[in-house]
C-alpha cells in the first residue's frame, strides 16, 4: 500500500535514531506515524512505542509494522492528552502543528528529544521558531541523500529531495 505524503528516507530514520538517543524503557511517540517505519526502528531500543496518524490506512500499516506498538487514528491535539509521558519524539506529519506542539511540551518529560522530520523549508523555519519561543530548540539541518543507478556503464548519482530535521530539547 503506498501512503500520501513524502516517506521518512532510510537514512534520515538512522540520523534521527542517532539524534533521538532513545534509551530501554522509554516512551517514544511517533506523530505522523505513516508506514511505522520510524517507530519500527524506534522498537529496537525501547518497548514503549505510540503512533499517531490521522489516516486509518496508516495506522494499520503501523500497527503491522510494530504490532506491540498502540498506534491510534485522529488529529495528534485531541489524541496528545490520553498518552503517558513523552521521553522522545519523531515528527512526521506537521498539520495542525500550532495546535499540538503546546500539548506535547506539556506532555514531554524533562530531557524530552524531539526531531522533526520535514520536506519543505518555511514548515521547517516555522517549527525552529515556536521551538525557539518554547525554549527548546538545538539544531535545524538540511540532509541531501544521492542514489546511485546506471547511465552507460557507469555510476551516477541521482538527487532525492532534500530533508529538513529540527531537534530540540525540553
Amino acid at each position: 500500500m503506498k501512503l500520501a505524503g513524502t516517506a521518512t528516507q532510510e537514512e534520515n530514520i538512522y540520523i534521527a535514531m542517532g539524534k533521538l538517543n532513545i534509551q530501554p524503557g522509554q516512551v517514544f511517540l511517533d506523530i505522523g506515524c505513516g508506514s511505522g517505519a520510524v517507530s519500527l526502528a524506534a522498537s529496537r531500543y525501547t518497548d514503549r512505542i505510540y503512533g499517531i496518524d490521522r489516516r486509518k490506512e496508516a495506522v494499520q500499516m503501523s500497527r503491522g509494522a510494530v504490532p506491540q506498538g498502540q498506534f491510534s487514528c485522529g488529529e495528534a491535539a485531541d489524541l496528545l492528552p490520553g498518552l503517558p509521558g513523552v521521553d522522545r519524539c519523531f515528527i512526521g506529519g506537521t498539520r495542525g502543528i500550532d495546535d499540538f506542539l503546546p500539548i506535547l511540551l506539556e506532555k514531554a518529560r524533562p530531557g524530552c528529544t524531539i526531531v522533526a522530520d520535514l520536506a519543505r523549508l518555511a514548515v521547517a523555519a516555522r517549527l525552529a521558531q515556536l521551538m525557539k519561543e518554547a525554549g527548546i530548540f538545538q539544531e535545524l539541518i538540511q540532509i541531501h541523500i544521492s542514489r546511485g543507478y546506471e547511465l552507460g556503464g557507469d555510476i551516477a548519482l541521482r538527487p532525492v529531495n532534500p530533508i529538513f530535521m529540527v531537534i530540540g530539547k525540553c
